[in-house]
Formats: structure tokens, sequence, C-alpha cells
């Protein structure tokens, strides 16, 4: 009988994987990009420089490898570019904030959670390489800490852009900031309390496929020393 080690198989299939999440990445840039090329034909300054903006910050993920040297999975890089492309190209250019009055707080739910769980799978992966060690508890606080910076700098960047360039990212300005928040805040929770719960029952977790695979492709990805 021949035995098939499926190492190899598994490997390659996540290799697959990473290039479709990389490609449909670079294909959000390049339609945002699209979008502030078309505002400087069509003069529409201010939505040609937020645009520009926004262009640069998906690139925060790749910088913050290069200049850290750590190894960030690519989930990171696919998720920061869909949620400004949604932002930006969906939400201000196609008016999707007033067509459709609950994608601001989508977006801002959607990415505390996913933000937060990122942000777990970054610790978790430091946890188990023993390079830092705490109770599960403390984990959870920092996931929860880390998506609620992000959210809270988000907002800070929309009151910029409206301050300094007329624009109207807050919408209704303190009762937008602050649902958000609120909304942040609770997407955070639920990250930290499946990050919690993962830490404490692995096997018993149900949601923790949705993790599993992230957090076993971003601990081999990650150096080791």
């Amino acid at each position: 009988m021949i035995s098939i080690n499926a190492e190899p198989v598994q490997r390659a299939s996540e290799k697959w994987i990473d290039r479709i999440e990389l490609g449909i990445a670079v294909t959000l840039q390049v339609a945002i990009l699209f979008v502030v090329v078309a505002a400087f034909i069509d003069q529409l300054w201010l939505i040609a420089f937020s645009g520009s903006i926004v262009f640069l910050l998906s690139f925060v993920p790749a910088i913050i490898e290069r200049q850290l040297r750590v190894r960030l999975p690519i989930e990171l890089t696919l998720f920061t570019c869909a949620f400004l492309f949604a932002s930006f190209a969906l939400g201000e250019v196609s008016d999707f904030y007033d067509r459709i009055w609950w994608w601001d707080l989508l977006l801002h739910a959607t990415s505390a959670v996913v933000i937060g769980i990122i942000g777990f799978i970054t610790i978790y992966v430091f946890y188990m390489t023993y390079r830092v060690r705490i109770a599960p508890v403390y984990v959870a606080m920092i996931t929860f800490g880390f998506a609620m910076t992000v959210g809270s700098l988000w907002e800070i960047f929309e009151f910029l852009m409206d301050w300094f360039f007329g624009l109207n990212m807050q919408r209704s300005g303190l009762l937008d900031t602050m649902t958000d928040l609120m909304v942040n805040a609770a997407g955070a929770l639920i990250a930290a309390t499946i990050g919690f719960y993962y830490l404490h029952h692995e096997d018993e977790l149900l949601g923790r496929r949705l993790i599993s695979t992230l957090i076993e492709r971003s601990r081999r990805r990650w150096p080791s020393t």
C-alpha cells in the first residue's frame, strides 16, 4: 500500500489560495487607481486627492512587512484593499453611503471583527512560538484594543478629510462618529471573544474553522527566530 503525504498537496493548495487573494487585492488597488485617474481627468480634485491617499493606504501592510521585517497574512492585504475600495470607490464615489443607509455601519462592524481577528492571529503566532507568553484574557484585551485603535484612527482620518478638504465622510458629524465607534467596539468585542474562546476551547469552538486556517498559514510564514 502506497502512503501519500498530504502535506505537499496542502501547501500547494495554500499557495494557490494566496495567489488568488493577492490577485483580488491587486485588482482592487488597480480599480482604486482607475477612479483616481478618472477624477484627475475630470478635474475632480477632491476625489482625486482623497483617492490618492486611499490608494497609498492600500500599501500599508506591505510597508509594515518591510519596515518591521515580519510576515503578515496575505488576508490582511486583501482585507485592507477590500475595505478601502468599499469605503472610497463604492461609498464615496458611487454614493453607497447615501443610497444604502446601513453601508457605513456594515463596513465598520465588519472591519472591526476582521481587524480584531487579524490582530489576534498576530499575537497568537508570537504566543505559539514562545516569543510572548501571556494569559488568554490579556490576548483578548490586546485584540480588542488593536481593533479599537485602528477604528479610531479611521475616524480621525475621516474628520481630517472633512475639515481640510470639505468632504462629507462623517455624514452627520458627531452622531456618525459615535455610532461608528460603538459599532467598532461591538465588532472588536466579538473578535476578542472569538480569540479568548479559541485559546480555551480550540476543539469545541464552533466558529474556529473561520480562523484556524489563517492561524496555521500565518504561523508557517512567520520566522521562528
